[in-house]
């Protein structure tokens, strides 16, 4: 069975799934074998973690002061006069929260995300998740699946814990039921492609 690779409650961000994503593509390339989630998280942590987030604090630090200059120079070209430090202390007031959740967003960190609600009263257990992980392997892209009540899960990102979709054993072990929200993400040449058959699998199985 799968099991986690760091402590339930370390959470990872989009932006931090992503760069995770980028050291298994190079870390299989150098291993010359696929290497799974766990291990590429299990490797970043102890090798890139600290100097990624502090070159990351860096660029944030560096385009988020670029914003607060382009406001700047918006509210003083609208006033008709240098608006000064009032324009950083607006921007930090109004428009940060809205700027740093759309920079961490999982689109903007090159995720495509697809949700898809349970309508067959059987749910979905071990014959439609298999077909699933099945589909997900024929693509060239990392499927994940958030679930409610998850058993076990490969990591957790922004709260939600994640299951490797093309994993079948990993996914055999969700119960799902009707009414339940399914959450996939994917990263990848075919994500859409992807994600477009798995929402087409799952109505079909619901129907």
């Amino acid at each position: 069975m799968t099991k986690t690779c760091a402590p339930p409650e370390f959470s990872l961000t989009a932006a931090e799934l992503h760069a995770i994503e980028t050291h298994k593509y190079f870390l299989s390339k150098e291993r010359g074998c696929e290497v799974s989630i766990e291990e590429a998280i299990g490797d970043f942590l102890r090798r890139y973690a600290e100097s990624w987030r502090r070159e990351k604090a860096r660029q944030d630090n560096r385009a988020q002061l670029e914003e607060i200059e382009r406001h700047k120079y918006l509210r003083s070209a609208a006033e008709g006069h240098d608006v000064g430090e009032a324009a950083a202390e607006e921007w930090c007031t109004h428009y940060a929260p809205i700027w740093r959740a759309e920079r961490e967003s999982l689109e903007r960190n090159g995720f495509r995300r697809l949700d898809v609600r349970v309508r067959n009263a059987a749910g979905m257990h071990l014959r439609p998740w298999s077909r699933a992980a099945r589909l997900a392997a024929s693509f060239d892209c990392d499927v994940y699946v958030h679930s409610p009540g998850m058993p076990v899960w490969n990591f957790v990102l922004d709260g939600r814990p994640f299951m490797n979709v093309k994993s079948v054993i990993a996914v055999l072990s969700i119960g799902t039921e009707m009414g339940d929200t399914l959450e996939f993400i994917a990263m990848g040449k075919d994500a859409d492609a992807a994600l477009t058959a798995l929402r087409e699998l799952i109505e079909r199985e619901s129907a």
